[in-house]
């Protein structure tokens, strides 16, 4: 049974009460029960393509939130995030954190219920699934904050559990998926659709494996390459033909997903691109119920990152601006926004999208920017999307297994085959010869904005470099700081070197 009907409901009431409620007698007895508890587990996931996609996203080199004549300022933060003057106040990382150890917290609670609650024949599989799905959950918290408390009970946890070293956390995720992936599902259809089976385990395994030298200080290249060959040799995805089928609204089809999160406009919410990337005036072109905020826009130097025939460019939105009837949308703000150095938007008043960017703040035109567009916007609608996002693609288990190939021997023809696979797909000629600049820039464009662009910056060690409107950042800030209210709720918490 799909689990997205489950994921559609408030979990409060489960937190509370199920604990204490459920018994052999009341629940437990068919499949849909074990699935309508599970949900609840996936539930804090609905956040991911808000604060914690931001956060990963407009760190990196992909994007920025530029403050254009007021929106978007909000007392600097935007500015901060882009800058690196991360500050544990900013409320977008107490987000991502609940996201994590709240799944986490869920996860637990729902092991310990069903091992003492339900027949083992009938857990098993379901324990399995939480087990890699607070693995999962896990794998973000260290990836963003490094250190992390590490707790594996729902009724014996300790009230203010101190945080285990980075490594030490690593180790007992990489244990758990190892112990647990035998026993996923390897079936691929609507049962699992939303849900971690066998080989979403392991694309997460991989990614571990791959980043082990930035969360232990030892590198696992060749674990990572031989865990994404399983993936590819299951023989269970494949890259669509056309890049952009794995974001259309009804990508549920996409035989290249592996793990996604079901977005649902109404029923469930938490994905929206479209008002946070687009003018307010666009709502003009897409017929939507209300104007876009006009934040996030692609920073100039990625988008000339690709070549004008890469296929993936068309996911920026740039030019003349139109209506739904095709007619050219002026924006009297044009004509008499003046910047901090007393230039005139010199495109005047019709709504142009440009790639380039006048400054970050605090007087960025409001046409600057390209914008993005690699998820489908669909006309009419709210302010939530009906796109189901991929968080993890079948095209980044080919990337990963290519760059790990790459480490192991920079030679290696079967690297170079998969990076050229990839590129085939954008219409782009084959590359000769692989290094490690173009292995990054060509990871970086087929995986933007898809919350991995931090992360793979990270590793590359070009996440601190300097860019535009931003200084060379100290090291430290490869984590995120532990949230200011997560330090005032804990006493055994310790901030995060540096600040």
């Amino acid at each position: 049974m799909p689990i997205l009907a489950f994921l559609c409901l408030s979990c409060t009431d489960l937190d509370s009460k199920l604990y204490s409620e459920l018994t052999p007698n009341n629940f437990f007895k068919n499949d849909d029960q074990f699935v309508a508890a599970l949900g609840t587990a996936y539930t804090p996931l609905y956040s991911y393509a808000g604060d914690p996609w931001t956060i990963q996203e407009l760190s990196s080199e992909t994007s920025a939130a530029p403050a254009k004549f007021g929106p978007w300022d909000d007392g600097g933060v935007w500015a901060a995030l882009h800058r690196h003057q991360f500050n544990p106040n900013f409320g977008a990382f107490n987000t991502a954190w609940n996201m994590g150890f709240g799944g986490i917290s869920t996860c637990n609670r729902l092991i310990e219920q069903l091992t003492a609650l339900a027949p083992p024949d009938k857990s098993a599989a379901f324990v399995a699934e939480l087990r890699a799905l607070r693995a999962f959950y896990y794998f973000l918290m260290i990836d963003m904050f490094g250190d992390a408390p590490l707790i594996t009970s729902f009724s014996a946890a300790e009230a203010n559990p101190a945080r285990k070293p980075r490594a030490e956390v690593y180790a007992f995720i990489v244990k758990e998926l190892n112990e647990i992936i035998p026993k996923l599902p390897e079936a691929v259809n609507a049962t699992t659709y939303g849900r971690i089976n066998k080989w979403s385990a392991l694309t997460i395994l991989t990614k571990l494996y791959l980043n082990a030298g930035v969360y232990t200080g030892k590198t696992e290249w060749a674990l990572a390459a031989s865990t994404a060959k399983q993936v590819i040799d299951g023989n269970k995805y494949a890259l669509e033909g056309n890049y952009f089928n794995n974001f259309i609204v009804q990508n549920n089809a996409s035989r290249e997903n592996i793990f996604i999160i079901p977005y649902e406009n109404g029923n469930a919410n938490g994905f929206s691109l479209h008002m946070q990337t687009l003018h307010p005036l666009n709502k003009d072109t897409y017929n939507f119920a209300s104007g876009p905020w006009n934040g996030f826009t692609a920073l100039e130097e990625f988008y000339n990152s690709f070549p004008d025939n890469d296929a993936r460019k068309k996911q920026f939105i740039v030019g003349q601006q139109y209506t739904s009837d095709g007619k050219p949308i002026q924006d009297p703000n044009g004509a008499i926004e003046v910047d901090s150095r007393g230039a005139k938007d010199p495109d005047g008043t019709p709504l142009i999208f440009t790639p380039y960017i006048n400054e970050l703040t605090p007087k960025c035109f409001s046409q600057s920017g390209a914008r993005l567009g690699k998820f489908e916007f669909q006309k009419g609608i709210q302010t939530n999307m009906d796109n189901d996002f991929p968080i993890l693609r079948f095209a980044d288990v080919i990337l990963m297994r290519a760059e790990a190939l790459w480490r192991l021997d920079n030679n290696s023809v079967e690297a170079a085959t998969l990076i050229n696979q990839i590129r085939s797909r954008a219409s782009l000629p084959a590359l000769t010869p692989l290094n490690e600049d173009n292995l990054y820039k060509e990871i970086m464009r087929e995986m933007a904005y898809e919350g991995h662009s931090r992360t793979n910056a990270i590793r590359f060690g070009r996440f601190t470099r300097a860019r535009w409107e931003k200084p060379e950042s100290t090291p430290n800030k490869t984590v995120f700081p532990v949230p200011t209210s997560q330090l005032n709720g804990n006493p055994n918490f310790k901030q995060n070197t540096g600040y």
